[in-house]
């Protein structure tokens, strides 16, 4: 899947969240906090070695991994 991208209201986003969770996804926010880089996360899902969905709500976009292939690239010294 590499980049997914995806629009909608601020309305649908706190349903969205939970569903992106629920399937194995973390924000960028959340990951940088315990380490990660997501400057690097961006770029290894600009490339395609980790899944990422961006969310733009409204003018915000936030970014969500896949769990499991973030924790990989961290343990590798990719992000």
């Amino acid at each position: 899947m590499a980049i997914k991208n995806v629009a909608m209201d601020r309305r649908d986003s706190a349903r969205y969240r939970g569903d992106l969770k629920r399937i194995g996804f973390l924000s960028a926010s959340y990951l940088s906090v315990n380490g990660f880089d997501a400057v690097r996360l961006k770029k290894l899902a600009e490339i395609g070695k980790v899944d990422a969905i961006r969310c733009m709500i409204g003018k915000s976009v936030r970014w969500y991994y896949r769990e499991k292939q973030a924790e990989l690239a961290h343990l590798r010294g990719e992000a």
